[in-house]
């Protein structure tokens, strides 16, 4: 398997502001990641400029599985339209990585969201499908555990 290292949050956010571009062209066609903790969140800011941004289009950011999905409270604070968020619940009978690859490819979201380990999701069919639906994959890890050294 050739692994290449996963894009985060603040290098797709950065890249667009810096390119001082309002297209999210740069991030569509690759997975990226999230990680945060109740300690760091930098990531989880970042994450929730580049929603607001996806949610000025006039498609759905789509949650998959009800771990994906972030408070509501949150959300409507970064300026996001409660009203073109969707959560579609994952089945037994579907794997969330399958759940994200036909969201991605209907083309009906801007974003869509899913929680778990970047490895499980940055696969060559859901950066196709994020390409062809022109949609952005995040992958959310809210289990980042923090090191501290204490010297």
């Amino acid at each position: 398997m050739n692994y290449h290292p996963s894009i985060t949050a603040s290098q797709v956010y950065k890249s667009t502001f810096t390119a001082h571009s309002t297209a999210l062209s740069e991030a569509v066609g690759q997975t990226i990641e999230v990680s945060y903790s109740a300690e760091q969140q930098t990531q989880l800011a970042y994450f929730l400029r580049l929603l607001k941004k996806a949610n000025n289009e006039n498609r759905w950011i789509m949650f998959v599985g009800y771990d994906a999905l972030i408070d509501k409270s949150l959300l409507k604070n970064a300026g996001i339209d409660i009203n073109k968020v969707l959560l579609l619940k994952a089945s037994e009978h579907q794997s969330k990585h399958n759940l994200l690859v036909k969201a991605l490819e209907m083309g009906n979201c801007s974003a869509v969201i899913v929680a778990g380990d970047i490895e499980q999701f940055d696969t060559p069919l859901v950066n196709s499908a994020a390409k062809n639906g022109k949609a952005m994959a995040f992958v959310l890890n809210k289990n980042l555990t923090t090191h501290l050294t204490v010297h």
